[in-house]
């Protein structure tokens, strides 16, 4: 009886937290760590799990933040300084139609893939689009935020029955030789960086979470920054575990077998659906049709509706006098450009998914120590409490994890162009 309450109030607890993994179990979970399994077997696993812990504190920030003072990490970007607010803002602004595009077009190969060639990869785009919007506009977010609690539990069900499945019928091996990773090769290093650019997601989305947060924070305290990271913490121990069970179905079911990820999108999107017939059985194409493309298009509502949650805060904030019909039009306008942007971009991509897909997480990953040191700057310099402040080991933790950051963002780009 206990264990069904406790179960009962940890599911109530879920919201923001599971909008946050929509995000994450998307591209980089369902689309790059499956690349990285069938292309280089279990050898990328290291910096699936390094890009996790590396990443934890930064992301931890955004709901722990908004808990403690009912306010999100744009407020503090702004109380750090003007520079810390619109850095943020420029970063957003250069990077929005790619990261928006990035996940519409998979969701529109898994849309053209389930539903037949009906319209075009840009016509199932604008389509999607078109739906996103609308429901943002109407209001309906609370209950598609629900609804991703159901969707998130169906994906990790049926990935991890593939996965036994997968290893029942194959063992836990990959099904070739294991690769060499070398970072002196280019393309080892340049799908390294893609694949750990997003993976989880990108840290910026600590902002995002921190505003979603703020819905369910009805008075700051210590206790609702706990029920926040408590939440958070459930999203993030799903997103590693199914990162890790996508590059071992990568690894088992295509990786030596000389299959490689298509550039083409409706080929791509097959092959996606192809891991899991091929553990489960035939049978199951239509019902992994379905959660894979709900999956990915949770991912693109909760990335839609976060760009313009960000432009809306901005709003407020740059402006002393404003009410509530203003900013509600300002996220109306963002939302309306980002999806037309967005669109502009996939129409001139459509040809070759995987290109767009390694630019915008490539972009994630060198920008990334920028997010982590805005986010720990807001945690030092607040008037939150100095015991909720990092201290001790924690502290040091995520002094060593920006520092890591860095050193991979200077590396790639000394490599690149330079070395």
């Amino acid at each position: 009886m206990n264990l069904q309450i406790n179960i009962q109030k940890i599911f109530q607890l879920l919201g923001p937290g599971i909008v946050w993994a929509a995000t994450s179990i998307g591209v980089s979970h369902i689309v790059q760590s499956t690349r990285a399994g069938a292309d280089y077997g279990f050898a990328l696993i290291g910096f699936i799990l390094l890009a996790h812990v590396i990443k934890y504190p930064f992301f931890l920030f955004g709901p722990k933040y908004a808990g403690l003072t009912g306010k999100s990490l744009l407020d503090g970007y702004k109380s750090v300084g003007n520079y810390a607010f619109y850095l943020f803002l420029s970063l957003t602004l250069i990077t929005m139609f790619f990261v928006q595009a990035g996940v519409t077009i998979v969701t529109s190969a898994l849309a053209m893939n389930l539903f037949g060639d009906l319209l075009s990869l840009s016509g199932w785009a604008g389509l999607i689009l078109l739906v996103v919007c609308t429901v943002l506009i109407i209001g309906h977010y609370k209950l598609l935020n629900n609804l991703l609690k159901w969707m998130m539990l169906a994906l990790a069900i049926c990935s991890i029955i593939a996965w036994f499945a997968a290893v029942g019928r194959l063992g836990l091996t990959p099904s070739g030789d294991a690769p060499i990773i070398s970072l002196t090769t280019g393309a080892s290093i340049a799908f390294i960086v893609a694949l750990v650019g997003w993976m989880p997601t990108a840290i910026e989305v600590s902002v995002w979470h921190s505003l979603w947060t703020l819905s369910r924070v009805d008075k700051p305290s210590k206790e609702a920054a706990n029920n926040a990271c408590i939440d958070f913490n459930i999203g993030y121990v799903t997103s590693l575990i199914l990162a890790l069970i996508f590059v071992s179905l990568g690894a088992m079911l295509m990786f030596g077998e000389g299959i490689s990820f298509a550039n083409s999108a409706a080929a791509f999107a097959g092959q996606l659906i192809g891991v899991y017939t091929k553990a489960l059985g035939d049978w199951s194409w239509l019902l992994m049709a379905i959660i894979t493309f709900v999956a990915l298009f949770s991912t693109t509502f909760a990335v839609a509706d976060g760009f313009p949650q960000v432009w809306r805060r901005a709003f407020t904030l740059v402006r002393s006098e404003t009410n509530e019909a203003k900013a509600n039009a300002a996220y109306i306008v963002t939302l309306l450009v980002l999806a037309l942007g967005s669109w502009w971009i996939i129409t001139y991509f459509s040809r070759n998914i995987t290109i767009l897909l390694d630019f915008v997480t490539t972009v994630s990953f060198v920008s990334a120590p920028i997010y982590g040191w805005l986010n720990y700057q807001v945690m030092m310099k607040s008037e939150i409490d100095e015991s909720e402040k990092p201290q001790g080991i924690f502290k040091v933790y995520t002094l060593i994890s920006l520092a890591l950051l860095t050193l991979f963002s200077v590396f790639y780009l000394w490599w690149k162009f330079i070395g």
